[in-house]
């Protein structure tokens, strides 16, 4: 049922761009304009269909692109110096029953895809696809230029109607069909950047902060139960800076961050984490990290989380802290969460 949900949102997606995108050049900015192709005509229409043919290419890659897979037969290594999650509570490997295979940090079951995902955010009936490792940076491209072609179809749009009201219908004088087309492309344009806008203000905040949505939703119980006293402060390991989980989602240049592309930092594997600074002792109040990753050789405090120095981590610089304490997921879930991560969970 998912899928074929799935399927029937692509195409009505598809369906609703090309509805916004080309009836409203056809019917109204062509018109408009009249039949003679001017300088000031392909100033307007020209950016519009580049954005355009930008919604196209990325809407292409995050629906066809493997969000990625946990390889067969991958291990976490357990040695000294290397990062790797655990469960909650019992300290067992995270491993999910269904695809029978360990789970690297940040990965999770989807029931839809039936497949672990590397690096998880959500599933997208939208795109029938996880948004994962792989097309994470494509889904926040895609919704970007949703919000400025829709904004640039608002913007030729209302100087239409301006010209109309402004001139009263002298300069340029609508046909009835074109008025119906006109009602129909604001009512389909308005909701799609009301509605895609707001997603892409949640995203582009994820984006800037380094998490997944699912991280996002562990971290606001993490606050709620600091809040209650019933835990201290943590602090999120992968947001390693606004330039830094820019640069590690959409690319290492700032110049191709716009440019439709496959290429991802990393293997979805392993990612890189905040380094600490010192190590913590359990003090009432104290901040101190998540207990992102497990390290044998050093046991946990007697609570069950900390870091201390140590041999240089696989995941951070030579040099710092290497972490370690009972977590599951990538944000820790601490004690008193209850449950157990079951096979086979959507998340």
């Amino acid at each position: 049922m998912g899928r074929l949900l799935g399927r029937v949102l692509t195409t009505f997606t598809c369906l609703l761009i090309a509805f916004i995108a080309y009836s409203s050049q056809i019917f109204l900015f062509f018109p408009w304009y009249g039949s003679v192709v001017s300088v000031e005509f392909l100033w307007a229409i020209v950016p519009f269909n580049i954005l355009v043919g930008l919604i196209w290419w990325n809407y292409y890659l995050v629906v066809v692109t493997d969000p990625g897979r946990i390889p067969a037969g991958w291990q976490p290594t357990t040695g000294e110096g290397q990062s790797f999650e655990v469960k909650q509570g019992n300290g067992q490997l995270r491993y999910c029953r269904t695809c029978k295979v360990y789970k690297p940090p940040r990965s999770h079951h989807c029931r839809d895809c039936g497949i672990c995902t590397l690096r998880m955010d959500h599933h997208c009936p939208w795109v029938n696809n996880c948004v994962g490792h792989y097309n994470y940076a494509s889904f926040v491209r895609f919704l970007f230029f949703v919000d400025v072609a829709c904004a640039y179809h608002m913007t030729l749009f209302m100087r239409m109607v301006w010209d109309i009201v402004d001139y009263r219908g002298y300069m340029y004088s609508p046909s009835m069909s074109q008025v119906i087309w006109g009602v129909l492309n604001f009512a389909a344009c308005v909701p799609v950047l009301v509605a895609v806008g707001l997603f892409s203000l949640y995203h582009f905040y994820l984006l800037a902060t380094n998490t997944t949505t699912i991280e996002a939703w562990e971290k606001d119980k993490v606050a709620m139960l600091v809040r209650r006293g019933r835990i201290e402060k943590i602090k999120f390991p992968y947001n390693l800076g606004l330039l830094q989980n820019m640069r590690y989602v959409l690319g290492a240049s700032p110049l191709r961050w716009c440019v439709p592309s496959r290429k991802v930092q990393g293997d979805g594997l392993s990612y890189p984490v905040e380094a600490g600074t010192g190590e913590w002792h359990a003090h009432a109040g104290k901040e101190r990290v998540s207990p992102l990753v497990s390290t044998p050789p050093y046991p946990p405090h007697e609570n069950g989380y900390g870091y201390t120095d140590g041999p240089a981590n696989g995941v951070v610089e030579n040099g710092t802290l290497a972490l370690h304490g009972e977590g599951q997921d990538a944000y820790a879930r601490p004690r008193g969460w209850g449950g157990e991560e079951d096979a086979g969970e959507a998340v």
